[in-house]
């Protein structure tokens, strides 16, 4: 898989994606949206199977397949956990635009039904495919430029991008471009995968349990007239930034511990290694990949709007 690939990849992706929405929003009534989430997130696949089936490399080496070992899973929970203090931040500085949670609002439409199934497609079959995609196959595209931090940085702006909403796009902008540089120094895309299936899963968790207080609490507040400004979640966002900014370099030092214990310190040093005189990089923009930021930005601008005038 190529930059070119990649990029085509990725814009049918997101055409896929829309159509997709488009067409199950119809088809199906309430009781099937799981459904209908279920077999959107299963038609994203469908691009990146067939460009890496015409590539030459091997699937393992393309999508990054390598044991872990079960340390480096530990490693990797705790890496998660020191990501979330800067996804809590820019989850509330994306609320003081769009005023939405929108994984919690996704989530929460499945709340009549069983909380094992919501959590096999939200928690578990969607992340699954979704790290497939882009730490597997377009982050293994842009690779072949010789890059290495700005192919992860790419990534999880494509990724957050893929979502088509300004919330999600803040947080999943961040925690893809870490997941990337996680799968980078541990050599295998499983360690995002057990990041990613776990941040889903801890969002299903709390929506079931939390589910009839959430309910209550809103009642509540829509009794007493009161909201939440966007001036409260620039502050609950600056905490968090200043705890987060922390906790993000803890979590590049454990990027380290992590490419050691994988026996990887030499591909963990050349994340950050600066160009050398005289050597050249692939581009790794091409026209499809461009058209296809385009479109989710456009999807992006036009969920904003719509949730402005209603």
């Amino acid at each position: 898989m190529n930059t070119k690939r990649a990029g085509w990849a990725y814009m049918w992706m997101v055409i896929f994606y829309i159509g997709a929405s488009l067409v199950m929003s119809f088809l199906f009534e309430e009781a099937n949206t799981l459904l209908a989430a279920l077999l959107t997130e299963l038609i994203l696949i469908v691009p990146v199977v067939y460009y890496v089936s015409r590539s030459r490399a091997g699937l393992r080496e393309q999508l990054h397949l390598k044991g872990i070992k079960p340390s480096t899973v530990v490693l990797s929970l705790v890496f998660l956990m020191c990501c979330y203090p800067m996804v809590l931040s820019m989850n509330a500085f994306s609320m003081a635009v769009s005023g939405n949670n929108e994984a919690m609002d996704i989530t929460g439409e499945f709340m009549g039904l069983p909380a094992f199934i919501v959590w096999l497609i939200i928690g578990f079959v969607g992340p699954v495919v979704e790290e497939i995609a882009f730490r597997g196959a377009i982050m293994g595209g842009l690779l072949s430029t010789g890059r290495i931090f700005t192919p992860a940085l790419l990534s999880g702006l494509l990724f957050g991008l893929m979502h088509m909403n300004l919330n999600q796009f803040s947080y999943t902008f961040c925690v893809g471009v870490m997941w990337g540089l996680l799968v980078e120094a541990s050599g295998s895309i499983l360690t995002s995968m057990i990041c990613h299936v776990t941040m889903n899963s801890i969002s299903v968790i709390m929506v079931f349990a939390l589910g009839d207080s959430m309910q209550e609490l809103e009642e509540l507040v829509g009794q007493g007239g009161a909201e939440v400004s966007a001036a409260q979640y620039i502050s609950v966002g600056m905490v968090f930034l200043m705890i987060g900014i922390g906790f993000t370099a803890l979590a590049l030092l454990l990027l380290r511990v992590i490419a050691l214990n994988e026996g990887r310190t030499g591909c963990f040093e050349n994340i950050f290694r600066r160009k050398r005189r005289g050597e050249r990089y692939g581009s790794l923009f091409s026209v499809p990949l461009v058209t296809g930021m385009i479109l989710s930005f456009g999807m992006i601008v036009f969920t904003l709007v719509l949730e402005r005038l209603w």
